[in-house]
């Protein structure tokens, strides 16, 4: 879409907050972040700034793409230096946005700040400089909130033998605390615990399970707007199992449809839907790994 046609971007901006853009909101942004560092303090800039404004929960929430997200708060960054040596000139009262919590009030500045309707003490860079402060503080929390893993050294005295085994019963129990959309942020631990323990090479014994366990919960990674650096350590993880079993025969005559995904099955325990199955197993991961190269290139 045009940019410079405030009232349609204000519309759009406010639907995307909603959860219902019409344009494509990776690419609407990156043009936003680029027109903001092109001309900060220019009238066109001061209004790509307030979309920037006005969009930055939904990138925190949604936008799965790092480089962007670095591009976008890079951006904000640059037009509060410039906003703030510009200075306001004084004579005017900025608008208090306190209160401006709906998309539609925070996308409302966009067409006050953008001519030909532009309401100077919006436009005063006075005002913008705390707006952009706000947004490169907010992406910069993104960052480190959506794309740094959690640590989980902590858990290796809970899921690690004495001998340096997985402590399968504990991680299991851990992982069936997993119900609905909602994710446990324990089972979750656990998962990530898993994807470390397969990155840094894990038993083939373990492989299975540990696999199992990252698929359960990166299954759920659209429901739960898990974070991008979650599912890109999911997917790292899940990128060092052997696929090839899916072109080899396995001996379940019925085949394995695709059942509902739950936690790996305990060691005491029969493997009575054959879950640890190699082929089984590389079939779900290979499903996993096609499912969230969507979410991350959504």
């Amino acid at each position: 879409m045009n940019t410079a046609d405030y009232p349609a971007l204000a519309r759009e901006i406010a639907s995307m907050a909603h959860g219902y853009p019409y344009a494509d909101p990776p690419e609407l942004l990156g043009r936003i972040g680029g027109e903001v560092s092109a001309d900060p303090t220019g009238p066109h800039g001061r209004a790509m700034l307030a979309a920037l404004w006005a969009s930055r929960w939904y990138t925190h929430w949604k936008i799965a793409d790092r480089a962007l997200v670095t591009a976008l708060a890079e951006a904000a960054e640059r037009a509060e230096a410039a906003l703030a040596a510009a200075g306001c000139p004084g004579g005017h009262e900025h608008p208090d946005l306190a209160d401006c919590d709906e998309p539609e009030e925070m996308a409302a500045l966009i067409e006050m700040i953008g001519p030909p309707g532009t309401v100077e003490a919006a436009a005063c860079p006075g005002h913008l400089a705390p707006l952009a402060a706000d947004t490169a503080a907010t992406l910069r929390s993104t960052l480190r909130e959506r794309f740094d893993a959690p640590g989980t050294g902590h858990l290796d005295a809970r899921y690690l033998t004495a001998d340096g085994r997985t402590a399968f019963d504990d991680l299991i129990t851990d992982l069936e605390r997993q119900r609905g959309s909602q994710v446990d942020h324990r089972a979750q631990d656990a998962a990530i615990w898993s994807a470390r323990r397969l990155l840094a090479g894990a038993p083939d014994g373990e492989r299975p399970r540990l696999a199992i366990a990252v698929c359960l919960l990166a299954k759920r990674c659209y429901w739960s707007s898990t974070a991008p650096g979650i599912v890109a350590l999911y997917r790292e993880a899940l990128a060092t199992l052997d696929l090839t079993p899916r072109e080899e025969p396995c001996p379940h005559r019925e085949g394995h449809p695709d059942v509902k995904l739950t936690a790996p099955p305990r060691p005491a325990a029969p493997d009575e839907r054959g879950e640890l199955c190699p082929r089984r197993v590389a079939e779900q991961v290979h499903a996993i790994l096609d499912y969230t190269d969507g979410y991350l290139g959504s």
